[in-house]
């Protein structure tokens, strides 16, 4: 059983703020769409318990994020609950504690890590996130070893914006798929987002040139660069792009336990009372209530986009590769 929206888009992937505390201060931080504080965190079991139902409505791919989700001493119980549920489990991170984490994480079943690594100059790197580059290096390498994927996240900003031929070159060394990520006006006003938004055409010119393969991946229709090391760099374009909210198949959850529609929606549908009650039933039908209200925030004026793009696997120039 998969729950599908009235735009056709099937629901596969739950995004988890499994809090919004943070030991980072980024500037750019747009807290996942949360702008009030929860007065509770869901507990690991509560986790799992919504993996459970989830997982029976075609729900399988857990995105744990936050604020950063390893200030949580027990994320690796929410990674395992998840897990003994059925669920894939994936993370972002800042990946400031990871070596602390790395192998608890492994052991509980996290499959993949998205490490933030927004600049490889420490004083430039401070700037932005108020963190220590080093530690986040080390993050990196204890997740390898520890034998999880890993993949670097990199959002471009005014302040980074010419080191990004330095960070494709750092993964390709370290073998890591690299995000490209341009910033979105969400949680910045006016002057403050202009200040420090940066386009990405020149990278895109360069990916275009430098890789030997181009596709689009089929989550987002995120297009990918297979560069000559193998290494695969997808750019993602969050903010005016209808084609992306097309291909979305992801629900948001909040620390304490709401279905949010939509990055950009405040739009929430309470699951907590389920949760806590243990009722199957009832936490199905919030899952389903949340998918009736569920639409794409950027819209193609033919709404019969979507029943094409979602009918059949390739689109008209576009080649579409599950990854």
């Amino acid at each position: 059983m998969v729950l599908v929206d009235r735009y056709g888009r099937p629901v596969t992937h739950l995004r988890i703020s499994v809090t919004l505390r943070c030991n980072h201060e980024c500037i750019f931080c747009h807290r996942e769409g949360i702008f009030t504080n929860p007065i509770v965190e869901l507990e690991p079991w509560e986790w799992g318990f919504v993996a459970k139902v989830g997982v029976k409505l075609g729900i399988v791919n857990y995105k744990l994020t936050g604020g950063e989700p390893l200030v949580r001493g027990d994320i690796h119980e929410i990674v395992e609950e998840i897990h003994n549920a059925g669920g894939k489990v994936s993370m972002v991170t800042n990946g400031s504690l990871l070596k602390y984490y790395a192998d608890k994480l492994a052991n509980a079943g996290l499959e993949q890590v998205n490490i933030s690594l927004h600049s490889l100059n420490p004083y430039t790197f401070y700037e932005i996130t108020r963190g220590r580059l080093e530690k986040v290096i080390e993050g990196i390498k204890s997740a390898k070893q520890a034998g999880i994927k890993v993949k670097i996240d990199y959002l471009v900003l005014s302040l980074n914006s010419k080191e990004y031929k330095d960070i494709i070159g750092f993964a390709e060394k370290h073998g890591l798929d690299l995000n490209i990520i341009e910033l979105i006006p969400l949680g910045l006003v006016g002057e403050e987002y202009w200040k420090l938004h940066y386009p990405l055409k020149e990278i895109e010119e360069y990916l275009e040139k430098h890789s030997i393969k181009k596709y689009y991946r089929e989550f987002q229709f995120r297009p990918t660069y297979v560069m000559p090391t193998g290494i695969k760099v997808s750019i993602v374009k969050g903010y005016g792009n209808p084609l992306l909210c097309a291909r979305c198949t992801r629900l948001r959850a909040t620390p304490d336990g709401k279905l949010k529609t939509c990055i950009y929606v405040n739009r929430t549908v309470d699951m907590r009372p389920a949760i806590i009650n243990r009722d199957e039933k009832q936490l199905e039908e919030k899952f389903r209530e949340a998918v009736r209200l569920r639409e794409p925030y950027f819209k193609f004026k033919d709404l019969g986009v979507y029943k094409r793009i979602w009918s059949t696997k390739t689109l008209e120039e576009v080649s579409l590769v599950d990854d």
